[in-house]
C-alpha cells in the first residue's frame, strides 16, 4: 500500500473521470490513498487512537492492513 497503485489498497476518488480505461497518474485521474486515519475510521478505532512517533507510514499501513473492524469482530464475540 502507498508505494504502488495496482494490487494495493483501496484508492479514493475525488471526481468523476473524464476518460474511461486510460492508464495515467493518479493525479489526472483524481485518485487518492486512504490516510492511515481515515483507514483506522473504517475499522471503528477509537478518534483518540494514534500511532507512536518511531512507527513508519508504511508500518501503520501494514498494521492496519492486518487489522480487523472492531464494528464487526465485537458483535461476532457477544
Amino acid at each position: 500500500y502507498y508505494r504502488y497503485v495496482k494490487g494495493t489498497g483501496s484508492l479514493l476518488a475525488t471526481v468523476q473521470p473524464k476518460k474511461k480505461g486510460k492508464s495515467s497518474p493518479l493525479k489526472e485521474q483524481c485518485l487518492r490513498f486512504f490516510t492511515p486515519r481515515e483507514v483506522a475510521n473504517l475499522h471503528s478505532f477509537p478518534e483518540d487512537f494514534h500511532f507512536p512517533q518511531q512507527i513508519s507510514l508504511r508500518q501503520r499501513y501494514a498494521l492496519l492492513g492486518n487489522s480487523l473492524s472492531i464494528a464487526v469482530v465485537a458483535p461476532l464475540l457477544r
